[in-house]
């Protein structure tokens, strides 16, 4: 276990970053799992080890043992009366360690397979749909969360699923920004007096107060609470709450401008985030560091820690497909099992006609008449339903081709109109360069030619007042075919002055930020009108479609670095990447990027928000 310290002249800060898992399980469980002579004996001990994860927030553990008792009482043959019961369990572990692994998209599926096959007598079916609804409400499918806790019991009657009930609803009403009723529940349920026997759920009520504290700016009572939170879950060894709370500690002293404690309290939550492999809370302890970099103005460093971001996302997709092929191969083998019994049984069966048909001879011709029969039948049903099937492919196979031709003519029509403008432009740069080079340097070796001459003849004077009219003209129209914001201003002074513009009459948060500056400004002007045009467009599509609170742009350019690096982010509603209909903004960022030769990556999905990199290279 590793300490971090810092002091003050009031209190002392301590931090704890583990190095290692700390042991909650006695051996004693493990020696009387394995020595356990009867199934009923041995899920006893499975199941109250799972439990001891479950309370200590081990996910990976309580991930391992949730597949071993799924496992066992699936797919292996069971007497165990209570097998039912064992099977629900082993569904609701292995959702809630999936949630907190950050595997969403698999805690919905356990969630959904439990509820589905239990019954609502079952205790463990409105457990399930708890769970499901917390899992919905991470993912932000908040009509799907509302639908499930509607459904659910409200009386009192089972203390522990009562608080656990207020725990996701309170959270919930935080979420929808209705502070007040949530915090009117929280303490209703904090007041009862069985509160005492659950110091798990009691400390999960206060840490969702402490979010409240933390929305309404109260982030010195933030600090007291997280704080004592904090030491409460690591003595009675809750480390998942620990984590949290230490989250909650860091993101106090961060509002507070104490930037110092803010690093050292978000950096041991995120190593032990790290050790415990908790995605999830990766992810808010590394979007909470990006932004306390950004407030240092430690730009290398928040750029870093977006990148892991962005690993930590690829981490979790590559995780849930990981464990979607393990669950098709064990699909898989107990289906082969299956058909060897089903093989079985028809050979048994074959063995039984053969004999009946022995004793019952006077009844063959009517038992072949109608062997021949039904096949004859089926094939016309499946005929029948064959043409049905052909015809419906032909109307979406049409409908297909309707709607790629549209496509077509589109991705046409688009790439006609930016040729275009692109021409447009490198024209306007060609009849500039040539106007102020060729012609206006003609001019103006005439003038002093002229000027060296002397006005002997009357006409002099008025040819040479003539020539300086000619060349200021040829001047001004060279220079009015350059955009003269850029020439006018730093571009890193007119992409803020646009932000800022673009604030005054924008609810959502809008953030930019440039570093180094002077690399950034120094960069080619066709790079700049690129990068401020998709800056343009970013925000654009912020404020029109992702429905975003908070908007940041950062941009890039380290000294060891060839390329300028733009990171956008928003926390909005995001999109579907495989749908083929990207729209044109998304079409016109990705033509500059590849105009440039850089590169793009989009991360994004649902209800997620969106973050986008983009690299090009200097010239």
């Amino acid at each position: 276990m590793i300490c971090f310290l810092g002091f003050t002249q009031e209190q002392q800060y301590n931090f704890k970053a583990f190095g290692h898992m700390p042991k909650v399980v006695s051996n004693d469980f493990f020696v009387m799992l394995n020595t356990a002579e009867t199934q009923q004996i041995r899920f006893k001990y499975l199941d109250t080890i799972a439990q001891i994860y479950l309370n200590s927030g081990h996910a990976d553990s309580l991930m391992h043992y949730g597949k071993l008792i799924k496992s066992e009482a699936f797919y292996k043959d069971s007497t165990f009366q209570n097998i039912k019961n064992i099977r629900f369990r082993a569904l609701y572990y292995e959702g809630v360690a999936a949630h907190k692994m950050g595997l969403l998209d698999e805690a919905v599926k356990s969630c959904i397979q439990g509820v589905e096959t239990s019954i609502s007598e079952d205790y463990i079916h409105n457990y399930l749909k708890l769970q499901l609804a917390e899992t919905y409400l991470f993912k932000g499918e908040f009509k799907k969360c509302k639908e499930l806790l509607e459904g659910l019991p409200q009386d009192k009657a089972n203390s522990h699923f009562y608080l656990k009930n207020s725990i996701v609803k309170s959270h919930f009403l935080i979420l929808e920004k209705d502070y007040g009723l949530a915090k009117t529940m929280i303490n209703s349920a904090l007041s009862e007096d069985f509160i005492k026997d659950y110091q798990k759920l009691r400390l999960e009520l206060q840490l969702n107060l402490s979010e409240i504290d933390l929305r309404q700016g109260n982030f010195e009572t933030l600090i007291d609470s997280s704080e004592a939170i904090k030491v409460e879950a690591l003595n009675s060894g809750f480390y998942d709450l620990f984590i949290e709370a230490t989250l909650d500690v860091g993101y106090g002293y961060a509002m507070l401008g104490n930037f110092d404690i803010s690093e050292i309290a978000l950096s041991t939550a995120y190593v032990n985030t790290i050790q415990w492999n908790r995605l999830e809370l990766q992810q808010k302890v590394i979007s909470a560091l990006v932004k306390l970099y950004n407030a240092k103005e430690d730009y290398q460093n928040a750029y870093s820690l977006m990148t892991q971001y962005q690993r930590v996302n690829r981490e979790i997709a590559d995780n849930q497909n990981q464990r979607l092929v393990k669950d098709i191969e064990l699909k898989y083998e107990t289906l082969k099992k299956e058909k060897e019994i089903n093989q079985l049984q028809e050979d048994q069966i074959i063995k039984e006609a053969e004999i009946e048909r022995q004793k019952t001879i006077k009844h063959a011709f009517l038992i072949g008449f109608l062997v021949i029969l039904i096949p004859i039948i089926l094939l016309l049903i499946v005929y029948y339903q064959k043409l049905q099937t052909q015809s419906l492919v032909n109307k979406q196979q049409e409908a297909i081709n309707q709607q790629e031709v549209k496509t077509l003519l589109q991705s046409q029509e688009l790439d006609l109109a930016k040729n275009a403008i692109a021409v447009q432009s490198k024209e306007r740069d060609r009849i500039a360069r040539e106007l102020h080079d060729s012609i206006g340097g003609n001019l103006a070796g005439i003038k002093l030619k002229m000027n060296s001459l002397g006005d002997h003849q009357p006409e002099f004077r008025q040819i040479l007042n003539q020539l300086d009219a000619t060349y200021d003209q040829v001047r001004e129209i060279s220079h009015s075919l350059i955009p003269k914001e850029f020439e006018a201003s730093a571009f890193t002074d007119l992409v803020n002055n646009y932000i800022q513009n673009i604030k005054e009459g924008a609810t959502e948060d809008l953030r930019f930020d440039a570093y180094p500056k002077d690399a950034i400004n120094a960069v080619d002007l066709p790079m700049q009108v690129a990068l401020f045009n998709i800056i343009k467009e970013l925000v654009t599509n912020a404020l029109k479609h992702a429905r975003a609170e908070e908007v940041s742009i950062q941009l890039t350019s380290p000294n060891d670095e060839k390329s300028i690096e733009l990171i956008y982010e928003d926390d909005g509603k995001g999109f579907n990447l495989n749908d083929e209909s990207k729209g044109i903004g998304l079409n016109n960022i990705e033509k500059r990027v590849s105009d440039f030769n850089g590169t793009i990556s989009i991360n994004t999905a649902e209800n997620r928000g969106t973050v986008i990199s983009i690299s090009l290279p200097k010239t």
